[in-house]
C-alpha cells in the first residue's frame, strides 16, 4: 500500500504531536509550581501552564533542542504570565474554594503548624516585588541557573544576582515580621 505525501505528512505531524505531548506532560508539575509561586491561585496557575502548553504545541518549531526545553516553557509562561498582568491590573485574585478548605480542614497540632509555615512564606512572597519574587522562583523553587533565568526573563545576569540578592534578604525580614506578629497572637492554653 502506497501513501500519498499528504497522509504520510499528516501521520509524521501527528506523532511529532504525540512525542511533544509526551514530553510536556511530564513538565507539568514543575511548571505549575513556578506558576503558582508568580501568581498565588490554584486556578491561575492551572490556566498557566495549560496556555503554556497550547503556545509551545503551536511554536513548536521554534524550540532548537529538548535540552533547552524547560528554559523555553518557563520563557513562554512568563511573557503569557507578564501578558496576563497588564490585562488584569486592576483585579486582585482570590479563590474562594482555596479560603473554605483551609479554615474547614480538620487540623491537628502538625497540620495547623505546616499550614501556618506555607501561609507565612507565600505572604512573605508575595509581598515581594515582582521583580524579586519571580527571580526568587525561578533561581531557589525550579533550580534555575542565572543565565537561564537571564534568557527567559530578558534581564542582564547582574541584574538578576541583584534580584536573587536583594529578593532573599527582602524576604528574610519579611518572614522575621511575620513570625513576631503572628507570636503576639498566640494564646496559651497551658498557663
Amino acid at each position: 500500500m502506497i501513501f500519498n505525501s499528504k497522509v504520510a505528512d499528516l501521520f509524521c505531524a501527528a506523532k511529532e504531536k504525540k512525542r511533544l505531548n509526551d514530553i510536556l506532560e511530564k513538565r507539568y508539575s514543575r511548571l505549575y509550581r513556578l506558576a503558582y509561586a508568580w501568581c498565588h491561585q490554584r486556578v491561575m496557575a492551572e490556566d498557566l501552564v495549560q496556555d503554556t502548553f497550547l503556545k509551545a504545541l503551536e511554536n513548536r518549531n521554534d524550540l532548537s533542542s529538548l535540552d533547552h526545553l524547560d528554559a523555553w516553557l518557563a520563557k513562554i509562561m512568563h511573557n503569557l504570565f507578564l501578558d496576563i498582568m497588564r490585562t488584569n491590573k486592576r483585579w486582585q485574585w482570590a479563590d474562594e474554594n482555596e479560603i473554605d478548605e483551609l479554615y474547614a480542614q480538620a487540623c491537628n497540632e502538625t497540620t495547623l503548624i505546616a499550614a501556618q509555615t506555607t501561609e507565612c512564606i507565600c505572604k512573605a512572597m508575595a509581598s515581594l516585588p515582582f521583580e524579586q519574587r519571580e527571580a526568587i522562583a525561578l533561581a531557589d523553587i525550579q533550580g534555575f541557573t542565572y543565565q537561564e533565568i537571564s534568557e527567559i526573563t530578558d534581564t542582564p545576569i547582574g541584574t538578576i544576582m541583584s534580584r536573587i540578592s536583594r529578593g532573599r534578604e527582602n524576604l528574610a525580614k519579611r518572614l522575621q515580621q511575620l513570625e513576631n506578629t503572628e507570636q503576639k497572637k498566640i494564646i496559651p492554653l497551658r498557663g
